[in-house]
């Protein structure tokens, strides 16, 4: 094998890794971004939301972000500093001591 083959097959491999490590990173809910656009603060009905996530700031994301799955499967980020949203929030934290 000579030299420009062999640089070849490290190149390739290392592109291979490097792209399945981004991928995996991903697959176990890893984002290295932050996730939330727009933020809405309008009230949405507790009854329309199936689940909430809450994801703190960090290295990802300066802000903290808030986002709701409703039950219709839409994902809605929502605005963590409206009031509505406080009290949710402080619920799921409460509920996750007990």
């Amino acid at each position: 094998m000579n030299s420009k083959t062999a640089l070849a097959v490290v190149i390739l491999c290392l592109a291979v890794a490097a792209l399945s490590e981004g991928m995996s990173l991903k697959s176990i809910g890893l984002e290295l971004r932050c996730q939330c656009i727009q933020k809405e603060s309008r009230f949405i009905h507790p009854r329309q939301i199936q689940n909430v996530e809450l994801f703190p700031s960090g290295p990802h994301c300066k802000d903290a972000e808030v986002i709701a799955t409703l039950k219709s499967g839409h994902q809605i980020c929502l605005e963590p500093t409206a009031h509505w949203v406080k009290i949710v929030i402080k619920k799921i934290l409460e509920s996750s001591r007990a």
